[in-house]
């Protein structure tokens, strides 16, 4: 796992370092920058929709989605996200918490902290109800502002409970920017 930790790191540095042109596209508004990454500030809110696997790294893996909003008014550049996850055994995710976007000309990273309730259903022991769940989008943005991207995510109680197994998701996720 450090090896593969150790790769992806190379792979967004390498991707973050690459000079190539500006695209027309990137007008949206920065709360700061650091050379051409923008920590973007004020945006369209987001629903965001995903699938894909649940528990990847354990032997209980089942398929996966979720529905997210992120609304798009920030304080400087964290805003709020709420969204419900589910799996195909039962189990289900209510969260709220805090996420940014990070972006560099078309890739946007989105990385998250959220708390919430879980429950358990006919899916995984995670502990307890109350659990966090972190993680980090890359996403693709097309033209009209919507994303294509790939999301890791992780559940954990943070052993507040006795028991605290954590999960871990991989999902392909859809980004739709609202106009209100």
């Amino acid at each position: 796992m450090k090896m593969f930790s150790k790769a992806m790191m190379g792979a967004v540095l390498v991707f973050l370092t690459w000079d190539y042109p500006v695209l027309a596209e990137d007008s949206q508004p920065a709360a700061f920058k650091i050379g051409n990454v923008e920590f973007l500030a004020d945006e369209p809110s987001y629903l965001d929709f995903g699938a894909g696997a649940f528990d990847i790294v354990h032997s209980e893996i089942s398929a996966a989605g979720y529905i997210e909003y992120r609304y798009g008014k920030k304080l400087s550049f964290i805003g709020p996200v709420m969204g419900i996850m589910a799996n195909t055994d039962g189990g289900v995710f209510g969260y709220g918490g805090i996420y940014t976007n990070i972006k560099y000309r078309r890739l946007v990273a989105t990385p998250f902290f959220t708390v919430g309730g879980y429950h358990q259903g006919g899916s995984k022991d995670l502990g307890g109800t109350f659990q966090f769940r972190s993680g980090i989008t890359f996403a693709y943005q097309f033209d009209k502002g919507s994303r294509l991207g790939v999301r890791f995510a992780h559940i954990s109680n943070a052993s507040i409970h006795d028991n605290n197994p954590g999960e871990n998701e991989l999902l392909l996720t859809y980004s739709l920017p609202l106009a209100f």
